[in-house]
């Protein structure tokens, strides 16, 4: 089976991350999936030199970037397109229209996009992300099927005995120092923010406590700073996960909640606002919801953890075993190669 994998986005966020790792899973387990990605692009960087690369802007108009892209498809045996992000879908839904290319679009989002209607099939991360497409009018005639993300436990896994702290010698705090971490680019839907709200009341019972903000990009200002640390866009976030005291996903919209399954796996208890699938990755154990945007119910969370290091370690446990039996790579490669070969026979 001969994929492409096409995402468009020149920067780091879920939807580019799931890209590269379902590239890179594919290839090791033997099937010929290929990259289209821009020029400049971070998910793009540093592949294996057998990686075969289609470097496109994704240009719909006029036709002849995605007649190009087509005509490569065909050299290289290529008969379906997993795609992800609203200008690779676009483009996708082009070729399939265009060139007869099968066609598969990963939904990492929430928000309506046209494209949607003209691909073979529909990939959602979470059932909310599958429930609001259903619900768009140009979906009816196209199957949606929810496909949750997944974490490779190889890579994220509890600290081994004697590792290094990663996460305090970057902080530069002593190994004491409860650390409450944030993971993910900085913007309004992230809700770094209130993440950091919530931590200013943590810390009056908890002065110790230092927050570390893990993503690229500026915080609003007029934030209450005491103990918040930006440790920018990092590229070793499995090896600083497992020494967090506690991971806080506090984001106003989420479909699904990547930052939340990797710390679940890395036995770092969670606390997440309850909103879109972040609340179902975090139901039945998995973590502790608070309700969408309350700051002084995610302190209390935190301050609980904390305090109380059995029901920490209880929660941590918890977390990855749900974690493991939900988001296993073997079971996802498993799922979506299923797909892929059921869109290709059509």
């Amino acid at each position: 089976m001969r994929v492409l994998i096409a995402s468009s986005n020149r920067g780091v966020n879920g939807a580019a991350v799931y890209a590269r790792r379902i590239l890179l899973l594919l290839r090791a387990a033997g099937h010929d999936a290929a990259l289209a990605c821009e020029e400049d692009s971070w998910v793009g960087r540093d592949l294996p030199a057998d990686v075969p690369v289609l470097r496109t802007d994704f240009t719909r108009w006029p036709f002849d970037e995605g007649d190009r892209a087509a005509a490569w498809c065909r050299r290289h045996g290529i008969g379906l397109i997993h795609s992800h992000l609203t200008r690779s879908g676009n483009f996708a839904a082009l070729l399939r229209q265009r060139h007869g290319i099968r066609s598969v679009a990963h939904l990492h989002a929430n928000h309506p996009q046209l494209h949607t209607g003209f691909h073979d099939l529909l990939l959602a991360v979470s059932a909310d992300v599958a429930r609001r497409h259903r619900l768009l009018p140009w979906n009816w005639m196209t199957e949606v099927v929810t496909l949750p993300n997944f974490v490779d436990a190889a890579e994220f896994r509890p600290a081994s005995a004697g590792e290094p702290d990663r996460l305090r010698a970057a902080l530069g705090v002593a190994a004491a120092v409860p650390v409450v971490a944030v993971v993910g680019l900085i913007s309004h839907r992230k809700g770094q923010d209130l993440a950091v709200r919530a931590f200013a009341e943590l810390r009056r019972k908890r002065p110790d406590a230092v927050l570390a903000v893990i993503g690229g990009g500026v915080l609003p200002s007029g934030l209450p700073l005491d103990g918040v640390r930006l440790l920018g866009h990092r590229e070793d976030i499995s090896r600083l996960l497992p020494h967090a005291s506690v991971v806080v996903v506090p984001s106003r919209e989420e479909p699904f909640g990547l930052a939340a399954i990797e710390a679940m796996a890395c036995e770092v208890p969670v606390v997440a606002f309850a909103v879109g699938g972040l609340a179902e990755v975090i139901s039945g154990g998995a973590g502790i919801p608070v309700p969408p945007g309350d700051c002084a119910a995610m302190a209390a969370a935190m301050s609980g953890l904390l305090s109380d290091e059995g029901a920490r370690r209880e929660q941590a446990s918890s977390g990855r075993s749900i974690a493991l039996a939900r988001y296993g790579k073997e079971a996802h490669l498993a799922a979506l190669v299923g797909q892929f070969r059921r869109v290709l026979a059509q």
